[in-house]
């Protein structure tokens, strides 16, 4: 994306809430999206305004975590002239048990695209289908009784012409999920 020049921006967040966290996260694997989502023509005036479109029965995993352990990130690096953004995630899953297990091991070579909804209602998107973010785990048992057992999971990639984007809400209210049935309600709508 071309600029041509800066506009005058206030990033204060005075007189507003500006919460950080986030409340919920939604993910599937890159091979269950048809084409590639999101790509650069679905980001108009800085959020993504096209649904995915997925494989035929696929839909949106919902991961519960500990709260407080979520994240979505990005950062432009590189040296000048070759600068591109990095998207990370980060979250954690408390216990152990054969579903953890099993949900875990299928993120072996296989990458993902998350979506984040943070504590103000918005949806971030991190990785696309064609440029996935690894998942990679790793687990503790803990050394005593109130130690954190469990999984603490993230997940990178760098190359991206973007870094975290919004997604429109009413492109996050029709994102099919796999628990029940129920979509994400966007505050507002």
């Amino acid at each position: 994306m071309a600029f041509v020049s800066l506009v005058d921006l206030d990033g204060s967040s005075e007189g507003s809430p500006n919460p950080g966290g986030t409340r919920n996260l939604l993910i599937i694997a890159r091979k269950d999206i048809v084409g590639v989502w999101p790509k650069e023509g679905d980001i108009v005036d800085g959020e993504i305004v096209n649904p995915p479109v997925l494989v035929d029965g696929k839909k949106f995993a919902e991961y519960e975590f500990p709260d407080g352990t979520f994240k979505l990130g990005d950062s432009a690096s590189g040296d000048p002239g070759f600068m591109s953004y990095k998207h990370t995630i980060e979250f954690m899953l408390a216990g152990f048990n054969k579903k953890i297990v099993n949900e875990m091991r299928k993120h072996l070579n296989t990458p993902s695209v998350v979506i984040g909804e943070l504590n103000d209602g918005v949806f971030g998107v991190a990785g696309a289908s064609d440029n996935g973010l690894y998942v990679k785990s790793d687990f503790t048992s803990g050394g005593k009784g109130n130690d954190k057992r469990g999984y603490t999971v993230k997940g990178e990639q760098d190359g991206f012409m973007w870094g975290i984007v919004p997604l429109k809400p009413s492109v996050a209210t029709a994102l099919p999920l796999l628990s029940s049935g129920s979509v994400p309600v966007v505050p507002g709508q």
